[in-house]
């Protein structure tokens, strides 16, 4: 019986490493995609701050004539764009996944660590 615990924990323990590698590649492409998504909607507000700075009434005058008004204004085109509110709907997600993943990592993280101890000492009790 103890002979196959210990077989069972250091086959465990020699795979742990590959599946180390899986998450930490999948934590990688996430983070890589929620930066594309980030990425994007800097460019939307910055066409949208383009749009506002460029804005004039009919006399050729600034529609928006000081920051504070700039500001409020891409506020409120920015919470009414459905294009970046949907990016935003899933950089949060992304967001979540990659949390959700490195509880994973760390998991795996300690379940190496533990099967590490149990095969030392299993194999300190034939010594």
């Amino acid at each position: 019986m103890e002979q196959t615990t210990y077989t069972e924990l250091a086959d465990s323990l020699m795979s742990m490493p590959t599946r180390i590698m899986e998450i930490q590649l999948d934590i990688l492409s996430k983070t890589e995609d929620q930066t594309n998504l980030e990425k994007e909607i800097s460019k939307l507000e910055a066409k949208i701050k383009s749009e506002i700075n460029a804005a004039v009434d009919v006399n050729g005058k600034k529609v928006f004539t000081n920051a504070e008004m700039r500001s409020a204004e891409l506020l409120e085109r920015v919470d009414a764009d459905l294009e970046i509110s949907a990016i935003k709907q899933a950089h949060e997600q992304i967001s979540k996944n990659i949390s959700t993943t490195k509880i994973e990592l760390e998991y795996v993280n300690n379940k190496q660590r533990n099967a590490r101890i149990l095969v030392d000492i299993f194999s300190n009790l034939g010594k």
